[in-house]
Protein backbone atom coordinates (compact mmCIF):
# COMPACT_ATOMS: atom_id res chain seq x y z
CA UNK A 1 0.00 0.00 0.00
CA UNK A 2 1.12 3.55 -0.74
CA UNK A 3 2.42 5.23 2.45
CA UNK A 4 1.36 8.71 1.25
CA UNK A 5 -2.20 7.51 0.73
CA UNK A 6 -2.13 5.79 4.13
CA UNK A 7 -0.88 8.98 5.85
CA UNK A 8 -3.54 11.12 4.14
CA UNK A 9 -6.28 8.69 5.19
CA UNK A 10 -4.96 8.60 8.75
CA UNK A 11 -5.63 12.34 9.09
CA UNK A 12 -9.01 12.13 7.34
CA UNK A 13 -8.08 13.17 3.79
CA UNK A 14 -8.65 11.40 0.49
CA UNK A 15 -6.23 13.70 -1.33
CA UNK A 16 -3.94 16.65 -0.65
CA UNK A 17 -5.28 20.22 -0.90
CA UNK A 18 -3.65 23.66 -0.83
CA UNK A 19 -3.48 23.25 2.98
CA UNK A 20 -1.43 20.03 2.70
CA UNK A 21 2.34 19.55 2.72
CA UNK A 22 3.47 16.07 1.70
CA UNK A 23 7.11 15.08 2.12
CA UNK A 24 8.03 11.65 0.88
CA UNK A 25 11.37 9.98 0.25
CA UNK A 26 12.13 6.39 -0.61
CA UNK A 27 15.13 4.44 -1.74
CA UNK A 28 15.94 0.84 -2.54
CA UNK A 29 18.89 -0.31 -0.46
CA UNK A 30 21.09 -3.38 -0.92
CA UNK A 31 20.53 -4.59 2.65
CA UNK A 32 18.03 -6.95 4.27
CA UNK A 33 15.11 -5.28 6.01
CA UNK A 34 16.20 -6.51 9.46
CA UNK A 35 19.53 -4.68 9.22
CA UNK A 36 17.91 -1.39 8.22
CA UNK A 37 15.32 -1.77 10.96
CA UNK A 38 18.01 -2.47 13.56
CA UNK A 39 19.78 0.80 12.68
CA UNK A 40 16.56 2.82 12.41
CA UNK A 41 15.08 1.48 15.67
CA UNK A 42 17.83 3.06 17.82
CA UNK A 43 15.90 6.26 18.45
CA UNK A 44 18.64 8.13 20.29
CA UNK A 45 20.96 7.64 17.28
CA UNK A 46 18.62 9.35 14.78
CA UNK A 47 20.71 12.56 14.78
CA UNK A 48 23.67 10.48 13.53
CA UNK A 49 21.97 9.79 10.19
CA UNK A 50 19.04 12.24 9.99
CA UNK A 51 21.00 15.44 9.57
CA UNK A 52 20.24 18.32 9.63
CA UNK A 53 16.65 17.53 10.62
CA UNK A 54 17.15 15.75 13.95
CA UNK A 55 19.08 17.48 16.69
CA UNK A 56 18.07 14.91 19.32
CA UNK A 57 15.59 12.10 19.89
CA UNK A 58 14.71 10.29 23.11
CA UNK A 59 12.05 8.11 24.66
CA UNK A 60 9.74 10.01 27.01
CA UNK A 61 8.22 6.80 28.32
CA UNK A 62 9.37 3.18 28.30
CA UNK A 63 11.67 2.55 25.32
CA UNK A 64 10.47 0.38 22.47
CA UNK A 65 8.62 0.52 19.17
CA UNK A 66 5.13 -0.50 20.29
CA UNK A 67 1.77 1.21 19.89
CA UNK A 68 1.37 3.80 22.63
CA UNK A 69 5.11 4.39 23.13
CA UNK A 70 6.04 8.06 23.49
CA UNK A 71 9.12 9.92 22.37
CA UNK A 72 10.38 13.43 21.73
CA UNK A 73 12.35 14.67 18.80
CA UNK A 74 14.21 17.95 18.65
CA UNK A 75 13.93 19.17 15.08
CA UNK A 76 15.60 21.85 13.02
CA UNK A 77 12.88 22.76 10.50
CA UNK A 78 14.43 26.00 9.26
CA UNK A 79 12.71 29.31 8.55
CA UNK A 80 9.97 30.15 9.47
CA UNK A 81 9.45 27.29 11.96
CA UNK A 82 12.98 27.04 13.36
CA UNK A 83 13.97 24.58 16.06
CA UNK A 84 11.27 22.78 17.99
CA UNK A 85 10.63 19.81 20.24
CA UNK A 86 7.87 17.54 19.01
CA UNK A 87 6.21 15.01 21.33
CA UNK A 88 5.01 11.88 19.52
CA UNK A 89 2.92 8.84 20.39
CA UNK A 90 3.39 5.74 18.28
CA UNK A 91 0.06 4.76 16.76
CA UNK A 92 0.83 1.53 14.92
CA UNK A 93 3.79 -0.80 14.56
CA UNK A 94 4.48 -3.81 12.41
CA UNK A 95 7.97 -4.81 13.63
CA UNK A 96 10.65 -4.53 10.94
CA UNK A 97 8.00 -3.28 8.48
CA UNK A 98 6.32 -0.04 9.52
CA UNK A 99 5.91 2.54 12.28
CA UNK A 100 3.31 5.31 12.21
CA UNK A 101 2.53 8.23 14.49
CA UNK A 102 -0.01 10.99 13.97
CA UNK A 103 -1.61 13.86 15.83
CA UNK A 104 -3.95 16.81 15.61
CA UNK A 105 -2.36 19.73 17.42
CA UNK A 106 -2.70 23.52 17.20
CA UNK A 107 -4.76 23.35 14.03
CA UNK A 108 -2.35 21.05 12.21
CA UNK A 109 -2.98 17.38 11.55
CA UNK A 110 0.05 15.25 10.77
CA UNK A 111 0.95 11.64 10.12
CA UNK A 112 4.48 10.22 9.82
CA UNK A 113 5.22 6.76 8.44
CA UNK A 114 8.49 4.88 8.15
CA UNK A 115 8.13 1.76 6.00
CA UNK A 116 10.60 -1.04 5.24
CA UNK A 117 9.50 -3.26 2.33
CA UNK A 118 11.38 -6.36 1.25
CA UNK A 119 12.21 -6.25 -2.45
CA UNK A 120 14.36 -9.39 -2.38
CA UNK A 121 16.35 -11.32 0.23
CA UNK A 122 19.05 -8.64 0.37
CA UNK A 123 17.22 -5.57 -0.93
CA UNK A 124 14.75 -3.28 0.87
CA UNK A 125 12.73 -0.22 -0.09
CA UNK A 126 12.85 2.33 2.74
CA UNK A 127 10.13 5.01 2.77
CA UNK A 128 9.93 8.08 4.99
CA UNK A 129 6.63 9.96 4.61
CA UNK A 130 4.92 12.76 6.47
CA UNK A 131 1.73 14.61 5.69
CA UNK A 132 0.89 17.92 7.38
CA UNK A 133 -2.51 19.55 6.92
CA UNK A 134 -3.98 22.83 8.13
CA UNK A 135 -4.37 26.45 7.12
CA UNK A 136 -0.98 27.39 8.59
CA UNK A 137 0.66 24.61 6.56
CA UNK A 138 -0.92 25.96 3.39
CA UNK A 139 0.45 29.41 4.15
CA UNK A 140 4.03 28.27 4.88
CA UNK A 141 4.11 25.59 2.17
CA UNK A 142 6.07 27.73 -0.33
CA UNK A 143 8.71 28.38 2.35
CA UNK A 144 9.13 24.84 3.72
CA UNK A 145 8.07 22.13 1.27
CA UNK A 146 11.26 21.86 -0.81
CA UNK A 147 13.59 22.06 2.20
CA UNK A 148 11.61 19.45 4.17
CA UNK A 149 11.63 17.20 1.10
CA UNK A 150 15.43 17.47 1.01
CA UNK A 151 15.62 16.69 4.74
CA UNK A 152 13.57 13.52 4.27
CA UNK A 153 15.69 12.44 1.30
CA UNK A 154 18.86 13.05 3.34
CA UNK A 155 17.42 11.03 6.24
CA UNK A 156 16.72 7.99 4.04
CA UNK A 157 20.18 8.21 2.44
CA UNK A 158 21.81 8.70 5.83
CA UNK A 159 20.01 5.70 7.31
CA UNK A 160 21.05 3.51 4.37
CA UNK A 161 24.67 4.69 4.58
CA UNK A 162 24.95 4.12 8.33
CA UNK A 163 23.27 0.70 8.18
CA UNK A 164 25.65 -0.35 5.38
CA UNK A 165 28.72 0.84 7.31
CA UNK A 166 27.95 -0.77 10.66
CA UNK A 167 29.96 -3.90 11.47
CA UNK A 168 27.92 -7.09 11.50
CA UNK A 169 28.69 -10.30 13.26
CA UNK A 170 28.01 -13.30 11.08
CA UNK A 171 25.93 -16.10 12.58
CA UNK A 172 27.78 -19.42 12.58
CA UNK A 173 26.53 -21.90 10.00
CA UNK A 174 24.74 -24.79 11.64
Amino acid sequence: MDPVKTALQQIGLEKATWKTVVVSASQEVDLPRAILWETWARLEAWPNWSKPLHLAARWSGPAGWVAGATFEQELNLGFPVGKMTSAETVGAVVPEEQVMWSKDEKGIKSCHIWRFETVSANRTRVSNVEVFHGTLMGLVKPLVANRWQQYFEQAVKGLAALAASEPRTESPIR
